[in-house]
Order: C-alpha cells, then structure tokens, then sequence
C-alpha cells in the first residue's frame, strides 16, 4: 500500500439532529495531587454537579460530526440501577417493563441519571408509538430543564408524501471511493458499483477521496472497468484528474516493476474515462516502452477532450448535483441485531479494514441483545488493538446504555443522537 501526499482535511459530517452529547472512553487518571488544593468550595461545586445535569457544550473533533456540539460526559458509574434494569428489560425485548422501571423513576433520581432516564424514556415511548405519553413528558422536561425537548418523529406512512423535488440533471446515483482503497473487500466495493449502474443512468462516480491504493485493489478496478465497457455503463467522473496526478507519481518510465503496472493500466483508464485522448496516447507509449508490450487501445467512439474541458464539465457537474453534503462515510447497520453470528459482523470488519477511524451507524438499529453486544463488543477490542479508532453514532439511548454496561463505551467513542 502506498499513501499519497499529505492527507486532506477530514471531509465534514452530516450533523447529528439536535445538540448530540458525546460519551467517550474512560479518561486517564488525574495525576497525583491533582485534588490537592481542594476546599469546601470546591466539595459545594461537586455536590452541585450532582444535583444538575451536565450541560457543558463544547466542540467535536473531526474524528465525529463536524460543526455540532456536545456534552462530555465519563461512561463509567453513570448508570442508575433503574436505568441498568431497563437496559437490561430492553435487551430482552421487554419494551414495557422498561418503560415501567424508567416513568417511576424519574420522579425521584436527580443528576445525570435522571436527565439520562428521561431521554431513555423518550425513545420508548416513540417505539411504542405513545404520542400523548412523549408530548406530555416533553412538558414536563422543558420545564425541569428549561431546554427544548426532544422532538417527535412521525413514523404515520398513511399520510401522503410530498412531491418528489425533480432532480438535478446531474442528478444520477452517486458512488464515492474511500480514502484507502484496498484488495481485501474491493470485489464488494466495485459489486456496489456495478449495481448503480444497472439501472441505465450515468452514475456519479467520485475519486475525490483517494489516498491510498493498493495494486491489487487497482489490478481489480481496472478488470472490472473492462466488464463497465462491454455493459457500456455510463459514468460522470470527478476527481480523475487529481487522482491521475496521484497516479502518475506512483510510476516512472523504464522502471519495469509489476507492482506499478496496474497503476499505469487504472492511469490509462482515468484517462480514457476523461476523454484525455493525448494523455491516453502518451502513457501507452511510456507503458509499452517500460513493460515492453502493447498498451491498451483509445477506444475510437470516445469523445475527445482538453484539460480545460474536463476541469469545466466537472465544475459544470459539481454546481447542478453536488455530492450528497456532507458525505458520512459509516458502516450502517440495518435491522434490530438479535442472535447473532460472526457473519453479521463480517461486512463491519471488511469495512474496517481500509479505515483508521471506523464509524459505526447504529440509527436504523431498533435493538440490539446481549449476545450480539458482547459479540460487537469482541470484534471492537480487535479494531482498537490495530490502533484503529472506533466512533458509535446514531444508536438510541436503550442501545447506548446497553453499550455502557457491555463496556463497549470503554472501547468505543459513543456520539449520542440528543
């Protein structure tokens, strides 16, 4: 694998709906006589933490969703016993014990542990689809907490939709390649590929993002690339040129390594997929020179263009459908995960594998079971001892309390949804 230039400023997130709070791994202790000038004013001002949730916003990192704010808070001993039940009930599948424990609790814990319970109970009474509950609850939060509640989302599919805004003319389905592009999991990458383009529109086809590439990753493009021409599929390309220039520094004339020669074949077929014909025509000649054999064709139906050209079609494409903003690039799972086996972490893994920061999207999971937690939990310990950094967003606060009694909080950065 091979890295190109300096890395590029992380791409900005979708912002999380709402002011998302954020639990992170356990911090280092304080060092020693860190407390030592400690006071009774000082004793008043953590009884008084106690006494009021904790609302000290302050800003993300790139590692989670750009622009938004959060609340810090430590994962560890912050769950009440009420809340650890509910959990637990949750798990099991049992929705309205957990709603029991949580609305009698709430009218007598105080601190952290009631604003979380009062969030836990929120999500509940959505899943359940108790709206008087939810909007009554919501009264009495503002109240306590003097801020907005959270909002109810309307889940009625009998309501009619509003029309479809037309799309932009370039507004075909879009595809991005990730940073690292790598040999393990590629044929899955280029599968999703493939599918866009099945439908007989010209997909949206982003380079922008590439760093990193392996040969065998881009031997794999360009033998699927072949199968694209015979399908005759159409794509929309940005970021090719940044992406042969990345290339072209990877190579050099006369230098006969087999490692490099995928990259000359994918730069000829950037190229090609340019309408680059002059450059197309020199690299074949270099290429056939260095490996001593004959490059690939101009396929003469191509419309020819010049730098200039290229660089104003993918301004012209970028100003009528710009990329979905911000791009979240997450694994998503999808489902309540119930049971599971090590085959449903397995796509998790592969994603995994050409990040070093992993986001997890957990906001279309309604429940997740202990077993599958503790099985989460394994693979998460084994990303972190490849210093790889995990982030769990999306996940509603009955999954993100499960995650905080499985430790999984310990392992993972956990970016909560209010």
């Amino acid at each position: 694998m091979f890295s190109f230039f300096k890395k590029k400023d992380a791409e900005p997130d979708e912002p999380l709906p709402r002011q998302p709070r954020i639990i992170q791994p356990k911090p280092v202790a304080p060092p020693p006589g860190a407390q030592a000038g400690g006071s009774s004013s000082g004793k008043e001002e953590a009884e008084d933490q106690r006494e009021l949730p904790i609302l000290d916003f302050t800003t993300i990192g790139p590692t989670t969703i750009s622009g938004a704010r959060i609340d810090v808070v430590e994962s560890s001993d912050q769950l009440s016993p009420a809340m650890e039940q509910a959990a637990i009930s949750f798990a099991n599948d049992q929705i309205d014990d957990a709603i029991s424990i949580l609305a009698a609790d709430i009218e007598t814990t105080e601190g952290q542990h009631a604003f979380d319970t009062w969030l836990m109970l929120f999500d509940l009474y959505q899943m359940r689809n108790r709206r008087a509950e939810f909007d009554e609850l919501a009264m009495k939060f503002v109240v306590v907490y003097e801020r907005s509640a959270p909002v109810w989302r309307d889940t009625d599919t009998s309501k009619p939709k509003p029309a479809a805004t037309p799309q932009a003319k370039a507004g075909g389905p879009y595809f991005l390649f990730p940073q690292k592009v790598i040999a393990d999991g590629i044929e899955v990458l280029l599968d999703q590929l493939e599918k866009h383009t099945q439908g007989g529109v010209a997909v949206r086809l982003d380079f922008g993002r590439i760093e990193d590439i392996e040969p065998a990753a881009a031997a794999a493009i360009v033998a699927r690339w072949v199968k694209f021409k015979k399908k005759k599929a159409k794509f929309q390309p940005t970021g090719g040129p940044a992406l042969a220039e990345k290339l072209k520094a990877r190579i050099e004339v006369m230098r006969k390594v087999d490692d490099e020669a995928p990259y000359w074949l994918l730069l000829l077929e950037i190229f090609q997929l340019l309408g680059l014909q002059e450059d197309f025509e020199n690299t074949a000649v270099d290429y056939a020179v260095t490996y001593e054999m004959s490059p690939p064709s101009w396929d003469a139906t191509a419309k020819t263009k010049t730098v200039a050209e290229v660089a104003a079609e993918e301004a012209k494409l970028r100003a009528e459908a710009p990329p979905p903003e911000p791009v979240l690039d997450a694994y998503r799972f999808d489902g309540a995960i119930i049971s599971a086996t090590e085959a449903v972490f397995t796509a998790l893994n592969t994603y995994a594998n050409s990040h070093d920061e992993v986001r997890i999207d957990f906001s279309h999971v309604p429940r997740v079971d202990f077993v599958s937690a503790g099985m989460l939990m394994n693979v998460l310990v084994g990303l972190t001892a490849q210093s790889k950094r995990v982030t769990i967003f999306g996940a509603n606060e009955l999954i993100v309390a499960l995650f905080r009694i499985m430790g999984i909080s310990d392992v993972a950065t956990i970016v909560r949804k209010k």
